[in-house]
């Protein structure tokens, strides 16, 4: 119709213009231009007769304008316009956001009244609109082809009816809408109207409906007018369009209802992934305007760190189509915490049209269980280390950068608790730093202090915190100077955005021995205080561990002591008794700070000539085993050196004494003696269940010297052993051992056998103690057990 209506218009041999409801021009046609000489684009947007050279009289064209608004057509009014043609102006009232319609008509040219009746009822019949024109009584006096279109029926059953008598129960509301209108000569524009024609026989149809009065030259109401436009179908798609908006607002009111329960923010994404449709859930928890947030702007609330990788994803997503998660932070506030966001596509016809997502608040969960991770991480490193101030450092290396920006650890002067009022002092243990910060003050290469002396005042936190022995949260450190010590560090706290700091004091024997500083930089959130609560059980912890080591130094002292009353150097070739023979030992811990667990060795000269050997295990790596060792070695010596008899019965005697003093733990052990026979070298030995000793003759051959193997000690102390023998040929080595040079966890093949034996044959030709070390280094062991070694070399 627009296109229809501008094109008769432009043909139209009146001048058309159109105001808007202020008085601006809203059209001004091609021949109001060539009527007046005024172009369209100095008229459009301006007051018509609104200036010093009016063509009109100033109150005429006032009232004339006055009467179009009041709802009359005005009688016409001269006016003299610079083509020289004097004009009639004609106005009437508009419609909608029109305020006046009217026309321009040349006085001289008696042809325009008649060609634009002609052309303006070629409109009227064409028009794909129904027009139709009623009289006060409501009959039909003019109708044009669409009415009957819409319809049925023709122009002449209509004329003269009313609508109730053609139209029933439709026609009477129509009815009551003209009345309206005569009665006010106020248009009705814009009215829907849904019903049945034809008395109510027609199908239902829906329609709209514009109905004003016309009047004639003096303003009187002649009839009314309507423009009817069916919109049946258009309104059935509409409601269609409705039903299945309100439907999906249902879904999304109901889904928006159950999301709010576990206060998360819902979003809809467009199918490319940008959203479209405003989310003030989401806004209320960004701090982003409607304009920040539409198209991808809601990236920018997500932690700059993290905002290459949810947009990876969520691309990835969106391209494949599938259902998307992500954990990262985001903008809260003044600071960031972390979201999880889950969204799902909303499939038509297997196409995605659209994403429903959430973002849901998982920070106190993840703190929480981020929490746990730090205090096991610390737990072990701690635990790991064996003495205190290792501890420490383990501990400084734990928590930066995964709980700390920045850890220091204060060794504090081993003194009482300071009264109130005085100052603490001690040396500076460690600095831990997270990468990317500037060197902190103070350390001497940046994570390490050593000596450095620190002296806090009375209300510096650590202070308190070793008066009090209870940690400390302060927040906002920076805007206090007392807690930072000099002003260098005050001035690197500014720089680097320090938002709070937790201080724990770490106990030993009843004393407080160190500190723990613990500092919240930059974009990391403020402690709290759950977080207290983990650096109280770090100190805790920590002061356990320092207690475990005090200790373990003093079982250390111990250890040593006994270790060198046990493992005592070999006898020198010039010692043993027996010419040719010379002999090598090697002893290496499992615990190397133990120095000392259950493996032993042993060698000595009995009283009738021979040299005892002795090769043990005793099951363990702790002062028990060791203490057991101890015993055991010395009551074999004693057995050994009190009677002539063979290895086995020393053995069964050892075994039997042991057993009834419950001394015997599980141990292994080989026990033989080297004696002179006809000549030349024996190795009588009996096995309680050890390892086969190796025989490495001069030509470097290698191989177990095989014999029985019997019960470990402390088993069945009644039990008959055996004794065999080996010659020993000059050039040869016997070497006895314990299972850590050899054994491995999982090796059904034995191949550590074969790699031991391999290593021996590489060795064959060094010196016995280059031997010892050839073996020690290059166990095929991988248990990390103790290593014993005892070679005896046979030079001639």
């Amino acid at each position: 119709m627009d296109g229809l209506a501008a094109s008769v218009v432009e043909q139209l041999p009146l001048g058309l213009f159109a105001l808007d409801p202020a008085g601006r021009v809203l059209l001004w046609s091609a021949e109001a231009a060539r009527l007046t000489g005024w172009p369209a684009d100095e008229v459009l947007g301006e007051i018509p007769f609104d200036h010093d050279r009016t063509p009109v009289d100033r109150a005429g064209a006032q009232a004339l304008f006055d009467a179009a608004r009041a709802g009359r057509v005005s009688v016409p009014l001269p006016a003299n316009v610079p083509t020289g043609r004097t004009l009639f102006v004609h106005a009437g009232p508009g419609t909608g956001g029109v305020g006046i319609v009217g026309a321009l008509q040349d006085a001289s040219d008696a042809r325009a009244g008649t060609e634009a009746f002609s052309l303006l009822d070629a409109l009227w019949q064409n028009a794909p609109v129904g027009l139709a024109y009623f009289d006060t009584d409501l009959r039909y006096r003019r109708l044009n082809t669409a009415i009957t279109t819409m319809d049925g029926g023709t122009e002449d059953g209509r004329n003269g009816r009313t609508v109730e008598e053609l139209h029933g129960e439709t026609g009477v509301r129509i009815g009551e809408v003209m009345r309206e209108v005569i009665a006010t000569g106020v248009p009705r524009t814009d009215w829907p109207l849904t019903g049945r024609l034809w008395q109510g026989h027609g199908p239902e149809q829906s329609w709209m409906i514009n109905c004003y009065p016309v009047r004639d030259r003096n303003g009187s109401v002649l009839g009314v007018g309507l423009v009817v436009l069916d919109v049946t179908e258009s309104e059935q798609s509409r409601r269609e369009l409705a039903e299945l908006a309100a439907a999906r607002e249902q879904v999304l009111r109901r889904y928006r209802s159950l999301v709010d329960a576990t206060a998360s923010a819902v979003w809809i994404r467009e199918s490319d992934g940008s959203a479209r449709e405003d989310s003030p859930s989401f806004r209320a928890v960004s701090g982003q305007s409607r304009e920040e947030y539409l198209g991808w702007g809601f990236l920018d609330a997500v932690h700059p760190a993290d905002r290459a990788g949810k947009r990876a994803a969520w691309a990835a997503a969106v391209a494949r189509g599938a259902d998307f998660e992500h954990v990262h932070r985001l903008r809260a506030g003044r600071g960031w915490r972390r979201y999880r966001s889950r969204a799902v596509p909303v499939l038509e016809d297997g196409v995605v049209v659209e994403w429903v997502g959430t973002e849901t608040d998982i920070d106190d969960e993840w703190r929480s269980r981020h929490r746990l991770d730090v205090l096991a991480g610390a737990t072990l490193a701690v635990n790991t280390a064996l003495d205190p101030e290792t501890e420490l450092l383990a501990l400084a290396d734990a928590v930066v950068p995964e709980f700390a920006d920045l850890c220091r650890v204060y060794l504090v002067d081993d003194t009482e608790a300071p009264a109130p009022g005085r100052p603490v002092r001690g040396r500076r243990w460690v600095t831990r730093a997270a990468p990317g910060l500037p060197p902190v003050p103070g350390a001497a290469d940046g994570t390490t202090d050593g000596a450095a002396r620190f002296v806090f005042g009375p209300d510096h936190p650590l202070a308190r915190a070793v008066r009090t022995r209870r940690p400390e949260l302060e927040l906002d450190p920076i805007e206090t100077d007392h807690w930072a010590g000099t002003p260098e560090m005050f001035e690197w706290a500014r720089a680097v955005g320090m938002n709070s700091r937790l201080v724990a004091p770490v106990l030993s024997g009843g004393r407080v021995t160190a500190g723990l500083l613990f500092a919240s930089c930059g974009d990391r959130p403020e402690y709290t205080p759950d977080d207290l609560a983990l650096v109280t059980e770090l100190a805790a912890r920590a002061s356990a561990a320092v207690e475990h080591g005090r200790r373990f130094q003093q079982t250390r002292q111990v250890s040593l002591a006994l270790q060198e009353s046990m493992l005592t150097e070999p006898p020198a070739m010039a010692d043993i008794g027996i010419g040719g023979l010379e002999v090598a030992c090697r002893y290496r811990p499992a615990a190397a700070e133990l120095e000392v667990g259950g493996d032993w060795y042993d060698v000595f000269r009995l009283p009738f000539g021979d040299l005892a050997l002795a090769v043990g295990d005793v099951a363990g790596h702790d002062l028990a085993a060791a203490a057991t060792m101890g015993q055991l070695r010395s009551m074999l010596r004693a057995l050994a050196y009190d009677t002539d008899g063979a290895p086995s019965d020393v053995l069964r005697r050892l075994d039997r004494v042991a057993s009834r003093l419950d001394v015997t733990r599980f141990t292994t052990l080989v026990h033989g003696r080297i004696l002179v026979r006809g000549g030349g070298m024996v190795f009588r030995w009996s096995n309680a269940g050890h390892p086969v000793p190796l025989l490495i003759d001069a030509d470097g051959a290698v191989e177990h010297i095989g014999g029985a193997v019997d019960v470990v000690l402390g088993v069945d102390p009644e039990r008959l052993r055996h004794d065999q023998e080996v010659p020993l040929p000059p050039g040869s080595t016997l070497v006895l051992y314990t299972d850590g040079l050899a054994e491995r966890r999982d090796d059904p093949d034995d191949c550590a056998d074969r790699a031991l034996l391999a290593l021996a044959r590489s060795g064959a030709a060094l010196g016995l103690e280059e031997l010892c070390d050839h073996l020690v280094a290059g166990t095929p062991a991988d248990t990390g057990d103790d290593i014993v070694v005892l070679a005896v070399r046979c030079t001639s």
